[in-house]
């Protein structure tokens, strides 16, 4: 790679990072705040919805302003955003004001994805090994967010966390607009094989309806998923050691931390193979992977329910440099971003009716059923990839 490169994957590495890694924080928190404030779990877990909304529903905003303006200055600004909105989400004494502040988190996180992958996408030679260590740091953000928030909250409580965590933010954002670099606005350096025509918007859309349903999945277990490694694991360590509350909370940080590291060797797996087999194929193989994991780790108990958590992280996680790499290759480069925003728009946008579902149907179906939920989410997911690998099946989308 030439300096404009690296630069481009180094910072577009870093706001990925900061992009998951803030989003991931407050499912951390979920069972310190309801402790903390004395509301319901399902209550707590309601205060995230605006959040997750404009994560998603901006990013088509914040793709159009990239494409016409610089997505290295969208990207920057997205995440001072972000981290602004933590700090006063920290700082604020009336709780009933914490939707509103962590929308703003939101809304900084939703400019990422289509600035920082339109410029990883259209900026490196080699695009799939780039998506795939750009996706690798995707992945530290999700597991760091679980380290740092549960031992931040175990020393010093959850606003000292988040006004911490925010402020990191705001200089990873400063430090991305001082150095230079940028992207041709049309073309890409990265050449393929691809479909032409009314091929591409027919791909396009049966693609769309595959990251629909994986963003619903996606944001389920995600939202529960530190939550459901402390129930499902308590017992089983209580059985081992004395544990308080609070240390089972750090416990269970840690775990849901180690299962994210296993997927940044998932996205590392799929950078590679997104450069190396046609790519709906390995969209689908990956997407299949990940579904009977799912069910093991639902089923299994103790350490085989880490086991196969791990598993499908793998796939799930794996299977985003293939993800991005479709997108890039039925998108124009003219406008990658607003094609970028549309799928983060429904992956995270439609996503976010995941939270309202959640807090109804917790109270009834437990952790166990919400797990469940997300395994059908991802059935669908698997029969619209299927549909999509055998739409003009003759055809090859693959790098070159």
């Amino acid at each position: 790679m030439n300096t404009n490169e690296k630069r481009i994957l180094i910072f577009s590495s870093m706001s990925h990072f900061f992009t998951h890694f803030y989003i991931l924080i407050f499912p951390v928190l979920v069972i310190p705040l309801s402790r903390a404030l004395n509301i319901p779990l399902d209550t707590v877990i309601g205060l995230s919805f605006l959040m997750y909304l404009l994560y998603g529903l901006a990013a088509v905003p914040w793709g159009f302003i990239a494409d016409n303006t610089s997505p290295r200055g969208v990207m920057s600004t997205g995440i001072i955003l972000a981290g602004s909105g933590l700090i006063l989400s920290g700082s604020i004494s009336n709780p009933a004001a914490l939707p509103y502040t962590l929308a703003l988190t939101g809304l900084g996180c939703g400019a990422y994805h289509p600035s920082g992958l339109a410029l990883v996408s259209k900026g490196l030679k080699k695009r799939g090994k780039g998506l795939g260590i750009n996706g690798i740091f995707g992945n530290l953000g999700m597991a760091a967010a679980p380290f740092a928030a549960g031992i931040l909250n175990y020393l010093l409580g959850w606003r000292l966390t988040l006004i911490i965590l925010g402020l990191s933010g705001i200089l990873a954002g400063i430090a991305s607009f001082a150095v230079p670099f940028s992207v041709p606005r049309h073309g890409d350096l990265q050449e393929g094989t691809g479909v032409e025509g009314g091929k591409i918007l027919k791909l396009f859309l049966v693609l769309c309806s595959v990251v629909i349903f994986s963003g619903l999945m996606y944001r389920t277990y995600t939202l529960i998923f530190p939550a459901w490694m402390e129930m499902r694991l308590s017992s089983f360590f209580t059985g081992i050691l004395s544990l308080s509350s609070k240390t089972d909370t750090l416990i269970a940080a840690l775990i849901t931390s180690a299962a994210y590291v296993v997927g940044m060797f998932g996205q590392f797996t799929g950078g590679r193979t997104a450069d190396r087999m046609e790519l709906r194929t390995a969209y689908l193989f990956f997407y299949a992977m990940a579904f009977p994991a799912l069910i093991l780790a639902l089923v299994m108990k103790g350490w085989f329910t880490l086991l196969f958590a791990g598993i499908f992280i793998f796939f799930v996680m794996g299977m985003q440099p293939i993800e991005n790499s479709l997108y890039a290759m039925l998108t124009p480069s003219r406008w990658r971003s607003v094609g970028y925003g549309i799928k983060f728009t429904l992956t995270f946008g439609i996503g976010s009716l995941s939270v309202f579902i959640v807090k109804k149907a917790e109270p009834y179906w437990g952790l166990n059923g919400i797990i469940l939920l997300a395994a059908g989410y991802l059935l669908v997911t698997i029969f619209f990839a299927l549909i999509l690998r055998l739409t003009d099946r003759n055809d090859t989308i693959r790098h070159s």
